[in-house]
């Protein structure tokens, strides 16, 4: 289920793109060309913008729509007959574009604030295992894993029934294991056997992740998929730090016009959890310089320590400015806002 913060940016956004004259007029009533949006859904959106904490959001959100509506690579200043928006619907394949609002059935618009995270994936799936292969942690780190298992197991003795092999782990123990250690540090030992947990974790999937991509082609075609380029071009209006984020994110048929792929490099790093470092090296051959992308791979537990199999979130250390593929839509702005008295102050113009 998306957080408010998420349905206020996503339709405050949607509402920028229809031309209203002011934030306080786009909220007065359901506007007929926004669809999926039922009343309990825009009644709370209605009532949460108003608040302190979401004001900044809803004014930023609310300018990506605006500025999107008069963009020359954007709607060109003609407000759309229908903005479908895609809600809690959940894509029923891997790696769909992360589409977030459908604007006349032809502009894809994918709605990013302050978020770095480019794909969350199930690990088999993102290091090109041979099928569903369960934990990832089981999977490339045996040992380590039961290791952890069995200090924690023991540190929590005679609090929860327990099996003794971390594989043998049923749904009801994961949940009690969640609660359990939910609001407990690790211990030193615990602390210990993580570490070596993480360490061989982000060793073994960078060693398996390269050899899934032996040729130039197959590593090239992983960049495109970190950096979510498919078959369609699609927008990203959101926020990054403190600056506006307005972007068109292009194919790879258009990425091919301009850049040339050199390379794509992985490698386990030794931190506080499994992670994998990955680096993509590309030659831009209008600007006759080579640059690089830099981002990282966690696999981890989302949902608390133990609680489900880890996923594997794909980050992007570049900004999203610097990014081969992505183009400008417009110069940033400052992200920030305020409200004075009933009115929005939305960011610069």
């Amino acid at each position: 289920m998306a957080s408010v913060r998420t349905e206020i940016t996503e339709l405050a956004t949607g509402l920028g793109m229809l031309g209203f004259d002011s934030p306080a007029e786009a909220i007065r009533r359901l506007p007929k060309q926004l669809v999926d949006v039922d009343e309990a859904v825009w009644k709370k959106f209605v009532s949460a913008v108003d608040e302190p904490s979401h004001r900044v959001d809803f004014a930023g959100a609310f300018r990506n729509g605006q500025v999107f509506l008069e963009a020359k690579d954007g709607l060109r200043g003609r407000p759309p007959l229908l903005i479908e928006w895609k809600g809690g619907h959940r894509s029923p394949s891997h790696d769909q574009l992360p589409i977030d609002l459908r604007v006349d059935r032809v502009y894809l618009v994918s709605c990013k604030y302050s978020s770095k995270i480019l794909l969350n994936a199930a690990p088999s799936n993102l290091f090109a295992a041979k099928g569903d292969v369960g934990d990832w942690y089981d999977f490339v780190a045996p040992k380590q894993h039961q290791a952890l298992y069995s200090a924690v197991r023991t540190e929590i003795a005679g609090r929860i029934e327990l099996p003794p092999f971390v594989g043998d782990l049923a749904k009801h123990h994961r949940a009690e294991l969640k609660v359990a250690l939910a609001s407990r540090e690790w211990s030193a030992e615990c602390a210990a056997a993580y570490q070596d947990l993480a360490v061989e974790v982000g060793r073994i999937t960078a060693s398996k992740w390269r050899k899934s991509v032996a040729t130039k082609r197959q590593r090239e075609a992983l960049l495109w998929r970190l950096l979510r380029i498919g078959p369609a071009p699609y927008y990203v209006l959101g926020s990054a730090k403190d600056r506006s984020l307005r972007l068109l994110v292009t194919t790879p048929w258009d990425w091919r016009r301009r850049f040339e792929f050199r390379d794509l490099e992985m490698w386990g790093e030794d931190a506080g959890q499994p992670k994998i470092g990955w680096r993509a090296t590309v030659r831009d051959h209008e600007a006759c310089e080579e640059t690089s992308v830099d981002g990282h791979v966690e696999v981890r537990w989302s949902h608390g320590r133990f609680a489900q199999a880890p996923e594997a979130k794909v980050y992007l250390d570049t900004p999203h400015t610097q990014v081969p593929g992505y183009l400008h839509l417009d110069v940033s702005e400052p992200w920030s806002g305020q409200m004075s008295g009933p009115e929005i102050q939305l960011p610069l113009s």
